[in-house]
């Protein structure tokens, strides 16, 4: 991965931990069903940051090697259709 990516991937899969440990805590002690919604939407955005750090990385580090191998650019296409849910296939 990037460097830069990787330090921002990592930075919000801390918060994510600690965002999951709190929600544990609120659900085990009852608390307020739209205060834990708030909190496991957060812990969505979260994800959805690393995957976004994740994916950015791998177009800028191994898409370009890929997509310039002949060989290689159809199954990588195929590979990332797949990753997302988006093959038919």
């Amino acid at each position: 991965m990037l460097p830069d990516q990787k330090t921002k991937a990592l930075a919000a899969l801390k918060r994510l931990d600690g965002l999951s440990m709190k929600v544990r805590q609120m659900i085990e002690g009852d608390e307020y069903c739209a205060e834990i919604l708030r909190n496991v939407l957060a812990m969505k955005g979260h994800l959805d940051h690393v995957q976004a750090r994740i994916l950015e990385s791998h177009m800028k580090t191994c898409a370009p090697k890929r997509l310039l191998a002949e060989k290689d650019k159809d199954a990588f296409v195929e590979e990332l259709l797949k990753v997302f849910g988006l093959s038919t296939r």
